[in-house]
């Protein structure tokens, strides 16, 4: 329990729910180390990637290395439904360094392909996980996986939110002031 006035410290998703914190992750010193009382998390646990590229950078990529490039970094839906739109590609190239960042692991940790961006019907994008990277989500215990992405002429942004969420969902406990207030609706 953190003292009156000092700071808390959040620690980000790279573990199963209920797991132990892993020690590697605050360095040399442990949590012996820390500034702060780490925080534990509860109910719902988020992690969240970015990414922005530059659409000329894929464009680039593209011009050199052609076909070689595609296979390597997206599936033939991908392809497809980029219908030869640099800006489209470089979309999806966020949205999937976005995805290795909510995972925890970086693009060095799962493969390009295995991290898939499908647009839906109704134009929505969405993830289909695969091999290394699906391993990892199911590792953590991820029950939800959102995508987001924008691209201009000159730049493609995107945001991969994952979701945790414990098996048992429990209310957070209320402050006695709200408890004061329910009880006082009761009365009248």
């Amino acid at each position: 329990m953190n003292e009156e006035g000092q700071p808390l410290l959040f620690t980000p998703l790279v573990r199963q729910a209920d797991a132990p914190v892993p020690e590697w992750l605050f360095g040399t010193g442990g949590m012996a180390g820390l500034p702060a009382s780490l925080h534990p998390t509860q109910g719902v646990n988020v992690a969240v990637g970015v990414d922005i590229i530059e659409v000329d950078r894929i464009r680039k990529v593209f011009e050199r290395h052609g076909e070689r490039f595609l296979k390597r970094v997206f599936t033939d839906l991908e392809v497809a439904q980029s219908r030869g739109k640099m800006s489209r590609l470089a979309g999806r190239f966020a949205v999937k360094e976005a995805i290795s960042k909510a995972l925890g692991t970086g693009i060095r940790g799962v493969g390009w392909r295995e991290m898939e961006v499908v647009h839906l019907r109704s134009g929505r994008p969405s993830v289909r996980l695969h091999g290394k990277a699906r391993q990892r989500a199911e590792y953590l215990g991820l029950n939800a996986f959102d995508v987001s992405m924008a691209d201009l002429a000159q730049f493609s942004i995107a945001i991969a939110v994952a979701i945790q969420a414990s098996s048992v969902a429990t209310d957070p406990p209320m402050p006695e002031s709200s408890i004061e207030l329910e009880a006082g609706k009761q009365d009248q």
